[in-house]
């Protein structure tokens, strides 16, 4: 990072602030400044965060798994130390699921080989 020169834009900006001021020389800063999105993606690299899969990447495969009724009724809630829970409305669809879940699991597993699925499970409310 140290290695960062100022570009022509933080040239510009520095002329129209001294102008602004009123000051004639201001230093001109060295480090550019950077924005949260590129801080928030080098913070998660370093906390080892950058490869988990996202909560929304498990939405979109579960409604591709079990279709859009039974989407209606279901939603992956939480999924912590590979276990996927998914939050159920009816226990109609709790029985329907219990009887498929070694296909969704596997299906699951297919679909995000990166997640490490190891479990699903089911709770109301």
């Amino acid at each position: 990072m140290d290695n960062r020169k100022p570009t022509a834009a933080m040239r510009r900006r520095h002329n129209l602030i001294t102008a602004w001021r009123g000051v004639e020389d201001g230093p001109l800063m060295d480090l550019p400044t950077l924005r949260v999105g590129d801080l928030a993606t080098q913070i998660m690299a370093k906390a080892g965060m950058a490869n988990r899969v996202k909560l929304e990447d498990i939405l979109a495969a579960w409604q591709e798994i079990v279709g859009s009724f039974l989407f209606k009724l279901t939603r992956p809630d939480t999924f912590e130390r590979g276990i996927l829970t998914v939050r159920l409305i009816q226990p109609t669809a709790h029985h329907a699921l219990m009887q498929e879940k070694v296909k969704i699991l596997k299906r699951l597993q297919e679909k995000l080989p990166a997640a490490k699925i190891k479990d699903v499970r089911f709770r109301h409310g």
